[in-house]
């Protein structure tokens, strides 16, 4: 994609535009920028134009071609300023042919909706411009696929934003989930340590009943003896008991 500024000074146009005469110093230097602009020396034209520039500040198409040559360099920022004082130009196809670098700038800075008013200026001045209906196409072009971007790009930072809402969401569900089952280990914890607690109470109310009453625990042992034990005295009592009886008296032997 080419984009292309015009500089005014092309055959006579700058005696012309400026009503130099022949031997005019800044006629001269702008003759000379000239030629070395249009070989590419722009720096070296530049140099020119500002000499010519300082001798005639009011000139406004000397700051049309310094704008030009500044744009060829690529500083795009005092490009633009210059053209602006360009407009000053009393001829309208001069003056078109301003705003036609203007919007050219513009367009080089992306910004294409300003572009466009330019392109549309200048052929207000010159309708039959094709350059500048060209590059107004391109300028629209432009700022269509620019719109476009921007609402896709918009598109993605909303669907960011609510994925990382849903992610910051999920996370304060587990986050509070977590604090639901530390809680309830605490409250199991609590409990457990409140059944320990009443378990040894009241083993220590037991062992205190039995103290009072004196009696002291036995050992299983010690608990069969004493059932064995009851057992033979019940044994001794039966057979006390059978021969007290007149069956076993009498017996006859």
């Amino acid at each position: 994609m080419r984009i292309c500024t015009r500089c005014l000074l092309a055959g006579g146009a700058w005696l012309t535009l400026t009503g130099a005469t022949v031997g005019d110093p800044v006629a001269n230097k702008s003759a000379k920028a000239h030629e070395l602009y249009q070989v590419g020396e722009y720096d070296k034209a530049l140099n020119l134009y500002r000499d010519a520039l300082v001798d005639r500040p009011e000139a406004p198409e000397l700051h049309f071609n310094v704008g030009d040559a500044l744009f060829k360099s690529g500083d795009y920022e005092k490009a633009l300023q210059e053209f602006e004082q360009a407009l000053k130009i009393p001829i309208d196809r001069a003056r078109a042919q301003a705003h036609y670098n203007i919007g050219n700038t513009l367009f080089q800075q992306q910004d294409y909706e300003k572009a466009i008013e330019a392109y549309k200026q200048a052929l207000q001045l010159h309708a039959t411009d094709e350059d500048a209906k060209v590059n107004l196409e391109l300028a629209l072009e432009q700022l269509q696929q620019q719109q476009d971007q921007e609402d896709q790009q918009d598109q993605e930072d909303q669907q960011d934003q609510e994925d990382q809402q849903d992610q910051e969401d999920q996370q304060d569900q587990e986050d509070q989930q977590d604090q639901e089952d530390q809680q309830d280990q605490e409250d199991q914890q609590d409990q457990e340590e409140q059944d320990q607690q009443q378990q040894q109470q009241q083993e220590q109310e037991q062992q205190e009943q039995q103290a009072q009453s004196g009696d002291e625990p036995i050992s299983p042992e010690e608990a069969q003896q004493l059932l064995d034990a009851l057992e033979d005295r019940e044994e001794e009592a039966q057979k006390r008991r059978f021969r007290a009886t007149g069956e076993a008296q009498g017996k006859d032997w």
